[in-house]
């Protein structure tokens, strides 16, 4: 099985340029509200003297919205732009140049707000929301055919609705039979039905969560407004597109009351088979037709419960308005694990693959965790090889660090910050340079000060030992103003996206007033495959991030004409103890360069990079003969790997292999090869690793045919053909051990279940 096209690696490697896009709330289907792709903004560039607000955009009206990111837009009549998408509860959404103080590309508005004095409930006015609710949820985007979709509601000649747009990202233009008016019914015989029908009342319902895009269908959650009955949970699903088509609906209590999903905006979590995870709260729970209080697994399409968990003091928790679905589920990727925590104060990690349903004390549950203190509004994960850290604030308490190891998470935080504040509706996001030490920051946006209405400010902390890197009250320049509850800052490209209840998105980054420095800046250096740091190996692919490294627009590597790879490409070059090597591509902010054979036997290596006549310092990394990274399918250095099944189709949890199948594994960092290879070659005949080599899949011995070069790709990309060990199913990880080096754990295969 060798000689599959010599594109497959290089493409792989080029989808870490696109990685930074965030087309849905809380940074992808899990909902970690991490960012893993960020190489600009570390621990060593977000200071006091470097870090501070740029500028600002003007907006009619609060955003309560995680403004989405999209590079390489193209605005009919205004060019290509990196795009910023901002919708306001006046429901207008906005596209903004990302990188520019400007008016606005292009931006429409969905229909007349609804003033929150019309909601009315049994205690009181309805003032959490003021003065106005329009688009309260996330967007998302669907990057394959360039659409928004939105959710906006509208107050129209006395009538409350929800409208579903589906919005060109171009031009704001609608397409795909936008708008589509949300109507849904089921049978039951709870609050407010008739006749054993239960419809959906739009007056008695916020659309808080996040928008789910996922296979194809668009999904929209409801809850309460303030707990006002009658008020039930509904999700409804419709095609992406046509969204005039409605796929399925669900009701949480069609039998009773309550069960509301409004998650502090979190969206609806979805695993990599389209499963849809969603976390209800307060009302009546059965577990037959009621579930509230309950963490819901639903099958796409049409919505069926598949499994679920409640806690064994349900009734408890509805009974004191503890939600447990005040966080909705963050899903631990690579793993089978399920992270949530309400207002209890109370974590729990389950199995997504056996929820458990209802047990005596919480005994089918993993683990429970509680903080000692109220309220889990908001958690980001960072998912690492040394073990998962999960970063959450509770009332009148610090914001702390846990971590989740071997599938159990410390009874204590293992970080916490020196200072903490009272309120627990944070906004929060994790970025950090893959699972790079050194590189993380936990970004929160909270509240200054209570009682509310108080100002926000802008916390930056060291994500490995919760110190406060910066903050945007230690300067005039940089404060935030009116803060809002729950919304996230969106992290990009090298600059945080700041959402205010003050008609206003505020921009910050590194300061560069003089534009003096323009000498590359290398911020990290780490296997291409796995984003793990540490020693180099010869052969080895590896990602060089940073600053002012190579172009702006992306150029990628050629062969010269004696089939070698170019080592200066766009007067960019990387060398190795003095020796260039070949590059895969450069840009601004990342090269992938291929360590020389030559150095083998080096103890330390010297990395610098130049361009455009100037230099970086040098940066020292230990040498080691091997040092294997996997590569995955989306170039995250975790989930699907970039595998090949005995057909040549890439691997997935919907393409699986069969038992005992052969399979292709791709990868790099397996050091020198038998007979020697040449630096930057296209490998044309096998070229064998020269070092020991074993691979477990599931933790099971897998028989390896052949580990050595693989054909046709560029020297140091290698391939492993496996035979999978015959009693591993499902998804597993796959670990390659060269000379006694192994791989990162978080790369998957996915293997047939009888």
């Amino acid at each position: 099985m060798r000689g599959f096209p010599t594109i497959f690696v290089t493409f792989v490697l080029c989808l870490n340029i696109q990685a930074q896009n965030v087309t849905t709330a809380n940074y992808g289907n899990a909902r970690t509200n991490a960012n893993l792709s960020e190489s600009v903004l570390i621990p060593a560039t977000v200071t006091p003297a470097s870090f501070g607000k740029l500028f600002s955009l003007s907006v009619d009206g609060q955003i309560y919205a995680q403004p989405l990111y999209m590079q390489n837009v193209a605005i009919p009549g205004h060019g290509t732009h990196n795009v910023l998408f901002v919708a306001t509860m006046h429901n207008t959404i906005y596209a903004f140049d990302a990188d520019l103080a400007s008016t606005p590309l292009w931006s429409v508005n969905l229909g007349p707000s609804v003033p929150t004095s019309n909601y009315s409930s049994d205690i009181g006015d309805y003032t959490d929301i003021a003065p106005e609710n329009g688009i309260l949820s996330t967007p998302v985007i669907d990057e394959t055919t360039g659409t928004l979709y939105a959710v906006a509601a509208t107050f129209e000649s006395g009538r409350h609705l929800y409208r579903l747009h589906a919005l060109d990202t171009g031009s704001g233009q609608e397409k795909f039979g936008a708008p589509c008016i949300i109507n849904a019914e089921v049978a039951g015989i709870g609050d407010s039905s008739t006749n054993g029908r239960l419809p959906f009342d739009a007056s008695q319902h916020l659309q808080r969560p996040a928008l789910l895009l996922v296979n194809g269908a668009v999904y929209v959650a409801f809850g309460s407004h303030g707990d006002a009955v009658p008020f039930h949970g509904w999700i409804v699903s419709y095609s992406a597109r046509n969204v005039q088509q409605q796929l399925g609906v669900f009701n949480a209590s069609p039998d009773g009351g309550g069960g509301s999903f409004w998650q502090s905006g979190r969206g609806l979590s979805a695993d990599e088979s389209g499963n849809i995870y969603a976390v209800s709260s307060n009302g009546d729970t059965d577990g037959q037709t009621n579930f509230s209080d309950s963490v819901l697994k639903l099958t796409p399409g049409n919505l069926a419960v598949s499994d679920w968990f409640a806690p064994f003091n349900f009734q408890f928790l509805s009974d004191m308005d503890d939600d447990l679905g005040a966080s909705g589920a963050v899903l631990v990727e690579g793993t089978s694990y399920l992270i949530t925590g309400g207002k209890q104060g109370v974590i729990y990690l389950l199995d997504r693959t056996n929820l458990g349903h209802i047990g005596a004390n919480d005994a089918q549950v993993l683990q429970t965790v509680d903080t000692n203190s109220f309220g889990i509004f908001n958690m980001a994960l960072w998912n690492r090889p040394d073990g998962a850290l999960l970063y959450l604030h509770t009332a009148n308490s610090t914001v702390q660090a846990w971590k989740l190891n071997n599938g159990t998470l410390g009874t204590q935080p293992v970080a916490s910050s020196m200072k903490g504040f009272n309120i627990p509706f944070q906004g929060m996001t994790l970025s950090a340079n893959g699972v790079m030490a050194g590189t993380g920051i936990l970004w929160v946006l909270a509240s200054a000060a209570y009682p509310l209405p108080s100002h926000a400010v802008l916390h930056a902390y060291n994500a490995e030992d919760m110190s406060e890197l910066w903050n945007s009250d230690m300067m005039p320049s940089n404060l935030v103003g009116a803060w809002v509850k729950f919304v996230n800052p969106t992290v990009a490209n090298g600059k945080v996206y700041v959402p205010t209840g003050g008609n206003q998105l505020l921009v910050y980054g590194v300061n560069t007033t003089d534009g003096s420095n323009t000498s590359p800046v290398i911020t990290g250096i780490v296997n291409a495959a796995s984003y793990a740091d540490g020693p180099v190996a010869p052969g080895e692919i590896v990602a060089v991030f940073g600053q002012n490294l190579g172009p702006d627009d992306l150029a990628v590597g050629t062969y010269n004409q004696s089939g070698i790879m170019d080592s200066q490409l766009a007067a960019t070059q990387v060398t190795f103890n003095g020796i260039p090597g070949p590059l895969i591509y450069t840009s601004g902010g990342e090269i992938a360069a291929i360590v020389p054979y030559e150095v083998a036997g080096a103890e330390q290596i010297a990395i610098q990079v130049a361009y455009n006549g100037q230099v970086s310092l040098i940066q020292n990394v230990p040498a080691a003969t091997a040092v294997p990274g996997v590569f995955s399918a989306d170039a995250s250095g975790s989930g699907p790997g970039a595998i090949l099944n005995s057909d040549y189709s890439l691997n997935t949890p919907d393409n699986p292999a069969s038992r005992g199948d052969i399979v292709v594994v791709y990868a790099t960092g397996g050091g020198q090869t038998d007979p020697p290879a040449t630096t930057g070659a296209i490998t044309d005949v096998a070229t064998s690793l020269a070092a020991e080599t074993s691979v477990t899949v599931g933790g099971q011995l897998a028989t390896v045919l052949y580990a050595g070069n693989a054909g046709g790709e560029v020297a140091g990309a290698i391939q492993l053909n496996l035979r999978l060990p015959a009693g591993v199913t499902g998804t597993v990880p796959v670990v390659v051990t060269i000379d006694g080096h192994s791989s990162q754990a978080t790369t998957t295969v996915s293997v047939q279940v009888p």
